[in-house]
């Protein structure tokens, strides 16, 4: 693992850093003060860490906030070694020792939550708190069909022909912000298809291995892992998510030995974006305990 020698980007609305971990390149954003207690976001199948912007700036000046773009999304490198639960973990790892935390607060959303189960398993000792986002260690079934038919269909979308058509993707993912915020995602999430001429996602099309029938042997790995974790965990559900079940989360809750449950209404799966800050305020007020 080693530093890049390529110089962050300065921005008011992040800085881009990037690090080689397991030889792979990986890019992530940092909002706020470096000097400042670090907090770090964890997305889902199919983002990249632009995705927290409009939830990290509810975390300013207290925090200092990171997103990495996890391994085969975003602006990091796609991985021949596949995207089983326990390389997204061994990453995790590595960004941690890399950027020298002796101790942060994690924040997971979605299949983030997973990675971040399977990272504080054997380093829960270093988490100060631990959120876990509408997913668990299984999904609900329409959920997990959800997910799966979701990356499916996007592997095989070709992309979006212009720019505004883009734009207006986004402007329906985030409603009411400027398209300067708009923009901003766009970059962050879509690359040129030099073959077609289309403006496609970035993410690696093998994701799908996250969620298919080889990803069967992480579920009870998982479930056993939430007994080691010893740090508060709160896990959150959305109320009309079709992913994290409110029997499984009871049973997450049931199976930590520090956890405790919150659902937040009128919200799906995504939480982060129909709920923006709802949810910033239920993990600060967490974090703030």
């Amino acid at each position: 693992m080693t530093n890049d020698t390529s110089a962050p980007n300065e921005s008011i609305h992040g800085e881009d850093g990037y690090l080689t971990i397991h030889g792979l390149r990986h890019h992530y954003i940092r909002w706020g003060d470096p000097e400042g207690d670090p907090v770090v976001f964890l997305h889902g199948l199919m983002n990249n860490g632009r995705y927290w912007e409009h939830v990290a700036n509810h975390f300013s000046p207290d925090y200092t906030v990171y997103a990495p773009d996890l391994r085969g999304h975003g602006e990091s490198d796609h991985a021949p070694g596949g995207y089983l639960v326990w390389a997204f973990a061994m990453d995790l790892r590595g960004f941690i020792e890399e950027l020298d935390f002796e101790a942060f607060d994690l924040v997971a959303h979605s299949i983030g939550s997973r990675v971040a189960m399977s990272y504080a398993r054997d380093h829960s000792h270093r988490l100060k708190h631990l959120v876990l986002a509408d997913m668990g260690p299984q999904m609900a079934d329409a959920g997990a069909r959800g997910i799966r038919k979701s990356t499916g269909e996007a592997r095989q979308a070709p992309g979006f022909a212009t720019e505004r058509e883009a734009l207006e993707y986004f402007a329906q993912m985030y409603p009411g912000q400027p398209e300067e915020f708009l923009m901003r995602q766009l970059m962050a999430s879509l690359t040129l298809d030099e073959a077609t001429g289309n403006l496609t996602f970035r993410f690696d099309p093998k994701i799908n291995e996250a969620t298919g029938r080889a990803a069967l042997v992480e579920i009870p790995y998982l479930w056993e892992s939430l007994e080691h974790i010893k740090c508060p965990v709160l896990v959150i559900r959305a109320e009309k998510s079709k992913v994290l079940s409110r029997e499984i989360a009871e049973q997450m809750v049931e199976r930590l030995p520090n956890g405790r449950f919150v659902e937040i209404p009128e919200a799906g799966h995504q939480v982060p974006l129909h709920q923006p800050a709802e949810f910033a305020r239920v993990i600060r007020e967490f974090l703030a305990e």
